[in-house]
């Protein structure tokens, strides 16, 4: 497989697999989808990196412009007079008597914009736009062989193995997006967020916050302070992958994907492999709100994760589940305007469950070396034989206690399953989430570095399980409608 499909058969038969109507801002339509085609996640995941960059260079570069006659014309001239005015002042310096600190910092100017002017030349020549143009020529030159090899550079470095340093300079200068997944965990930030013992150091860091409040500087704080990022995972990926492929299979009319796009926990639940014991878990995702549930489940991942962490189990699914409920909750707090259409009053309830974290762990005497796993374990040998709403009434949406039930729920009844369950019902709430965003929210973290909910997004569009995609019964098309 060529490392990127831009140049490759799939991506040239539909050459036309994305096009988009600036007109409407953000209007995709797929031709033929090629994932249909595309049998494997890295090829999946290589194509879609090629459109979003396509769509990233459309929205916030002058690439239409730079890529037309014109553009070639005014990049030429801008480079001659510059490279003409660096031989003038060569040739006159001499004559005429600067001052060399004006001399030194007169050749720096045109030096420099030489240097760029050169850069944004390689670029041009080294893009994908041009790929694209050599590919739909008839015969390949020894150039496309070139161009062929310059994209193994580009090529993801998930699915690399190649020397630390390589890879790192392959991150600098060749990479499409961030290449990253961001983490945000809610004990976390509890336990380190809770008041201090040393009530001068607490008095300390009240005023702080005051101060950063005032400056509305909290948030930046928090980012700075508690996300975290690591590179994607190839295995997660695949997962993620597979689970969107198997739910395209039985996507065979409008009514089955409608439903697919809808689901958010409730479709793995009622999937074939479980038992009768999935029924007691679907109110955690049909009865709740969204954001309801995304906390719920945020929390007691947590607690059953270093509950097993403790036991020394290693499996796949259960970093899957880890890194996409940190994820989650990511998304949730810290990019709320990208889940705006969905949060409902998610930072409500994420503060509330805060407070009640913060009070039940500033009474409990955790362990410094263990804290988090102590403070997990503490949640989870809470009595909740009694429901919380009934000890604690309608006015605290917290859902600290409701999400220990969950994990007991899942402890006690799953067992072996367990992680195959809880990371599948997460690809589900992550489906989900990128499917009922705006499409321009989507846009809009591309400027960004760009985030795998956006993937996601691209990928169910390609699979034709994406809400936002109408199919046309007259045309093998799908259209993306910016106002849904």
């Amino acid at each position: 497989m060529a490392c990127s499909n831009v140049g490759s058969p799939t991506y040239c038969k539909s050459s036309t697999v994305l096009s988009l109507s600036l007109s409407n801002l953000f209007s995709f339509q797929f031709e033929e989808s090629p994932l249909t085609v595309i049998e494997t996640s890295e090829e999946a995941f290589s194509l879609i990196s090629v459109e979003l960059n396509f769509i990233y260079e459309v929205l916030y570069t002058k690439v239409v412009v730079v890529h037309s006659r014109v553009g070639y014309v005014f990049r030429f001239l801008s480079f001659s007079a510059v490279l003409v005015a660096l031989l003038l002042f060569n040739s006159f310096e001499k004559r005429i008597k600067l001052h060399h600190i004006d001399v030194g910092i007169t050749y720096m100017l045109l030096l420099g914009a030489i240097g760029l002017d050169t850069i944004a030349f390689f670029k041009l020549i080294f893009s994908d736009w041009t790929v694209i143009s050599l590919k739909e020529k008839k015969k390949k030159s020894w150039i496309y062989g070139i161009f062929e090899r310059y994209l193994k550079l580009k090529r993801p470095s998930c699915f690399t193995s190649s020397p630390y340093c390589l890879d790192w300079a392959r991150r600098i200068f060749f990479r499409r997006w961030s290449e990253s997944v961001s983490s945000f965990n809610l004990i976390d930030y509890c336990l380190k967020e809770r008041p201090k013992l040393n009530k001068v150091i607490d008095c300390g860091d009240t005023v702080w916050l005051k101060v950063i409040d005032t400056f509305g500087l909290r948030d930046f704080r928090d980012k700075m302070k508690y996300v975290s990022s690591k590179p994607l995972d190839k295995k997660l990926w695949e997962f993620i992958f597979e689970e969107l492929k198997k739910k395209s299979k039985v996507a065979n009319d409008p009514e089955t994907a409608k439903r697919i796009c809808s689901a958010r926990g409730y479709w793995v639940l009622q999937d074939i492999p479980w038992n009768s014991d999935s029924t007691t878990l679907m109110p955690y995702v049909s009865d709740v709100d969204y954001d309801q549930s995304l906390l719920l489940w945020h929390i007691a991942t947590e607690i059953c994760y270093n509950n097993d962490n403790a036991k020394g189990r290693k499996d796949d699914n259960i970093k899957f589940s880890k890194t996409l409920s940190d994820y989650m909750l990511y998304l949730l707090v810290m990019q709320p305007t990208m889940m705006s259409s969905i949060a409902g009053i998610g930072q409500i309830r994420f503060r509330d469950t805060c407070a009640e974290a913060k009070r039940f762990f500033s009474r409990s005497e955790l362990k410094q070396r263990e804290e988090q796993s102590e403070a997990c374990k503490r949640i989870h040998e809470v009595n909740t034989d009694v429901r919380p709403v009934a000890v604690k009434g309608d006015r605290s949406k917290s859902v600290l206690f409701d999400a220990s039930i969950l994990a007991k729920e899942l402890d006690n009844k799953f067992k072996g399953k367990k992680w195959e369950l809880m990371s599948a019902v997460w690809v589900e709430l992550l489906s989900y989430a990128a499917n009922h965003c705006r499409a321009n929210t989507h846009a809009q973290l591309l400027s960004k570095g760009g985030e795998l909910v956006t993937f996601v997004w691209l990928s169910m569009a390609h699979f034709g399980i994406g809400e936002q995609f109408q199919i046309s019964k007259g045309h093998a098309r799908a259209e993306l409608i910016v106002g849904k």
